[in-house]
């Protein structure tokens, strides 16, 4: 009978040796202690090109945001066989006290975000000039040469968290904003 309450005893204790063992790992509190890094809200979409002599200035605004709505957009109105930098803003509009330039973020966490360009018709694409501290493209500066007369699209999405290293990174991460102008080549 004592041989009984012994083994008893040590499974009792095995099991609560055990217990205590896998509640004291498994209630481990998270110690990530960096916030999630919640997406901007971006009103506004900016597009200044710049060549032959002028500067060009298309806006894209959606100050209710998706779902309300539908975005005002500016056409784009280029001149043929021209070259143009094409620079690229984001803002927050919802509080018109308060506009944020989205911009800047952007620029300080190049990394994690890439402009991205999608052109149809006779809007060239454009080419990406500047780069992240990885020298990966960014997307913020390009430039691009026009064609013959014709009209097109240009789509401009910024992305947040790319893979700046896979074939398309434009379709990794996720999409902060996304516009798509309408444009003509004369």
């Amino acid at each position: 009978m004592r041989t009984n309450h012994l083994q008893l005893l040590r499974f009792f204790s095995i099991l609560l040796l055990s217990s205590a063992l896998l509640f004291s790992t498994s209630c481990k509190k998270d110690s990530d202690e960096d916030p999630d890094n919640e997406q901007e809200l971006i009103t506004t979409v900016i597009l200044t090109f710049t060549g032959g002599g002028t500067t060009i200035t298309a806006v894209a605004r959606d100050l209710d945001g998706d779902g309300g709505n539908p975005p005002v957009v500016d056409n784009i109105t280029l001149a043929a066989n021209t070259d143009y930098a094409l620079t690229v803003a984001f803002l927050d509009e919802s509080d018109p006290t308060d506009v944020e330039d989205i911009t800047e973020e952007v620029l300080e966490e190049a990394d994690e975000h890439l402009v991205c360009f999608v052109a149809t018709g006779a809007m060239p694409k454009p080419t990406i000039q500047d780069t992240d501290d990885d020298g990966k493209p960014l997307g913020l500066v390009s430039t691009l040469r026009t064609g013959a007369a014709g009209n097109g699209t240009l789509r401009v999405t910024l992305k947040h968290e790319p893979d700046k290293n896979a074939a398309d990174p434009c379709a990794t991460g996720d999409t902060d904003v996304e516009q798509t102008f309408s444009v003509r080549v004369q």
